[in-house]
């Protein structure tokens, strides 16, 4: 950091998921559909976790013994609408006997009216005109729902948002993360006064005038000693926590806590259960992986790793019977017959993907989807956008538009999408002459061996 630099605090230290939920909540506010600007899930374009989730679906609601009654799914946190989209479509295909498809609703809920309006023009959802709703409603607060009414909720990537705690553990003592929000008036050219004021009251109205400014906000950490005893199910947090090593900064998703106990009140007693779907430290052998990380920041937004190991045992305590977590990725392959990875993690398989420059490594991308398009047939058609960074040469600016102008409509949707080692290896000539060597990306077709991965877990 600059010596010169002026830092100005605008609050004071806070508990983490005090502050965490602060920011998110202006974040949101402000970014409405945009926020997919700044990152993706494995569902904002690809079909591949949707159609999976779709057949669990329908193999579970075939085995119901009343056919012909309303069945009604609702998701928590909606993104883009292609989630539900695709789910309805795919439904709609393997339904061929018309048993579930008609009698299934879709009520897609969220905080923001614009995240919602975003979902609603969404090409693949709109083909469901009638099928699907979306109500405005804040996720701490849904009691304009009915208890035991619904009979399968599902939530992509809504856990590491809410609000989390962080704990570290130092032999017998336990310390709790505080933060503290910084920034460089100067560097910004912003009047402090007309920043700090709206940013610490969630003025919405006036923060639209500043739409890109949370991601300049540095963190300052200190940690205080705590006490638990009055937090939630504090004697299992207890005994999870005397499995923690030292000095492990560890998550404790409190917000994940609440989405168990009002899924457990709305869901029917012989509903298809809660399907949650997030990124984090699968079991005790990642959370006490030394070094990993806990917490990303995406734009600005604050958002902490799942603690799933806790998730389950919290799950246990609510009075969910069943309590299953797999790695995302095989469970999507288990529904393709296949092992899968990534686009982007095949990409960082290549021995040079990480010293180019990143107009390069679009290149590298675009030609790379060339090369799997020729064996990857979408059911959707969609032509994907891929546009040049701020700062690309013209040289490489025009090569990229050249490739994006040549993808196909029924190719790989997604640069965060699901691709099969079947097709890897059926295109493996063509990524050879990329420069993709074989022995780098066989690999990634075993299981997760990194401290953070994608996880399923359902709840029944």
């Amino acid at each position: 950091m600059n010596p010169q630099t002026r830092l100005l605090p605008l609050g004071d230290f806070k508990p983490a998921d005090e502050w965490q939920t602060h920011v998110n909540e202006i974040f949101y506010g402000i970014q409405g559909p945009g926020i997919h600007d700044h990152f993706q899930t494995y569902v904002s374009q690809d079909h591949r976790l949707a159609h999976a989730l779709a057949e669990d679906y329908f193999e579970q609601s075939s085995k119901l013994a009343e056919k012909n009654q309303p069945r009604f799914i609702m998701e928590w946190g909606v993104g883009n609408g292609n989630l539900a989209g695709c789910f309805l479509s795919h439904l709609k295909s393997i339904d061929t006997q018309g048993q579930v498809y008609p009698n299934t609703s879709y009520i897609l809920c969220d905080f923001s009216m614009e995240i919602l309006k975003g979902a609603r023009h969404n090409l693949k959802l709109k083909n469901h005109v009638g099928k699907f709703f979306t109500i405005q409603v804040d996720a701490n607060h849904m009691d304009c729902f009915r208890e035991n009414t619904i009979h399968k909720i599902i939530s992509n990537e809504i856990w590491d948002d809410l609000s989390t705690k962080v704990l570290l553990k130092q032999d017998n003592s336990l310390y709790e993360e505080y933060l503290q929000p910084l920034i460089d008036p100067d560097a910004l050219e912003i009047n402090i006064d007309s920043f700090i004021k709206p940013f610490n009251a969630k003025n919405l109205h006036r923060l639209k005038d500043y739409p890109n400014i949370l991601q300049f906000i540095l963190w300052e950490r200190t940690y205080q000693r705590v006490d638990i005893n009055d937090w939630p199910h504090a004697v299992l947090l207890k005994n999870h926590i005397d499995l923690l090593d030292n000095e492990i900064p560890t998550p404790i998703n409190i917000g994940a806590l609440a989405t168990l106990k009002r899924a457990q009140s709305l869901l029917k007693l012989d509903g298809l259960g809660y399907t949650g779907m997030d990124y984090g430290m699968y079991s005790m052998r990642e959370l006490n992986f030394s070094g990993r990380p806990y917490f990303n920041l995406y734009g600005g937004q604050y958002t902490f790793m799942v603690n799933f190991e806790l998730l389950c045992d919290w799950a246990k305590a609510e009075g969910f019977s069943s309590v299953e977590k797999d790695y995302q990725h095989s469970y999507v392959g288990k529904h393709l017959k296949d092992k899968v990875i990534s686009l982007v993690e095949l990409l960082q398989s290549h021995h040079k993907a990480q010293t180019m420059d990143p107009w390069d490594r679009d290149i590298l991308m675009l030609k790379t989807l060339g090369a799997l398009n020729k064996v990857y047939k979408s059911d959707y058609h969609y032509k994907m956008k891929y546009s040049s960074m701020e700062g690309t040469p013209n040289r490489q600016r025009q090569k990229i538009k050249e490739l994006t102008d040549k993808l196909s409509a029924n190719g790989v949707p997604d640069t965060v999408a699901y691709i099969s080692e079947k097709e890897v290896m059926r295109a493996s000539v063509d990524l050879a002459k990329l420069g993709y060597r074989e022995q780098e990306y066989s690999s990634l077709f075993q299981k997760p061996t990194e401290p953070i991965s994608f996880v399923v877990m359902n709840l029944r």
